[in-house]
């Protein structure tokens, strides 16, 4: 029984030494932390010399960022000691990073010893890669996706050989970082409608396609969209918005009311009656009126003429009066 103890004791002890042995240990000061957010506007530059290191994070938890590109900048001076320098990306980093600390385990992402050029990028991948796009000369990219949870990484330099001029050691290594993103993004749409009304069926489309009548955030390709609001009961509208890669954009309908509207042109001095009830002289027209049937009577001394016509929901009705009645719809 000692026995299965002691050998069950030695393999986890040989676990435990693969594991350790698995994860890189990364010498670098950190002097900046970069919070990558996902908007295409997004770019930040940070200045490294030899050994120390950058930090990357998230900003927010954007389904449409694919990526991360890091451009590094060499100056001629730099790039002369090309061979004697590498940079390293880490990620599943421990401690959690934070500034002036300058020793983790990590497990290493990326290691590339510096070609003879003045830029150099480098794709740090999120999601796997649509592929089809052209890259510029002097781009790496990781082998593998990096995980949400992989993130925060460590981005440093590191010497490969001894003999680096003192002049050079302090240089800087110009790092910009963009995030990659979707061409995609989202359109929040909040419909406001007149209080009492908020029942009433509408059709919505978006580039001539219908969508569900509820309102709510719609996944879309970036650029310009046009949305038309149909109903029975509203004024039609037919509006654009854009949406840019990887943001929320608001669109905001103020929906109103179909009124039916009653326009009457008169000689002076005639009174007019409304399904018997009299418009006031000092009556600013139009004025609304309900749909359905209605009687129209005007008198002016001792003549009266009547006529009924039929109000449809949303529609301007011009009435003239002559000594008869011409309606006009329209």
């Amino acid at each position: 029984m000692r026995a299965f103890k002691t050998v069950c004791a030695c393999v986890l002890l040989s676990a435990c030494l693969t594991a350790a042995s698995w994860a890189d240990q990364i010498r670098g000061l950190v002097v900046e932390e970069i919070r990558v957010a996902s908007d295409a506007a997004f770019e930040r530059t940070v200045a490294l010399s030899l050994e120390e290191a950058a930090v990357l994070s998230l900003e927010d938890e954007s389904p449409f960022l694919e990526g991360i590109r890091v451009e590094l900048v060499l100056s001629n001076e730099l790039k002369k000691y090309f061979d004697s320098y590498a940079l390293a990306i880490y990620k599943n980093i421990s401690p959690r990073p934070q500034r002036d600390e300058r020793f983790y385990t990590g497990e290493r992402a990326f290691f590339q010893y510096l070609p003879y050029l003045n830029r150099i990028y480098i794709h740090i991948p999120i999601k796997p890669p649509t592929g089809g796009e052209t890259l510029p000369v002097g781009t790496y990219s990781l082998e593998r996706p990096v995980a949400r949870g992989d993130f925060p990484l460590i981005l440093t330099m590191v010497p490969l050989a001894k003999g680096i001029p003192a002049t050079i050691v302090d240089k800087k290594f110009y790092f910009s970082v963009k995030p990659l993103l979707e061409k995609k993004g989202y359109a929040e749409l909040i419909l406001h409608f007149p209080r009492g009304r908020e029942d009433e069926p509408i059709s919505l489309f978006v580039d001539g396609d219908p969508i569900e009548a509820a309102p709510g955030r719609l996944e879309l390709s970036s650029g310009i969209h046009r949305l038309r609001v149909v109903s029975s009961s509203f004024k039609e509208v037919n509006t654009s918005f854009t949406v840019d890669s990887g943001k929320t954009s608001l669109v905001d309908i103020e929906l109103e009311e179909m009124i039916s509207q009653l326009s009457i042109d008169a000689p002076p001095g005639t009174e007019l009656y409304l399904d018997g009830e009299k418009i006031s002289d000092t009556a600013s027209f139009p004025i609304p009126i309900s749909e359905g049937t209605h009687l129209l009577r005007a008198k002016i001394a001792d003549r009266s003429v009547s006529k009924k016509f039929n109000v449809q929901k949303g529609k301007h009705y011009h009435l003239s009066i002559i000594f008869d009645i011409i309606i006009d719809g329209d």
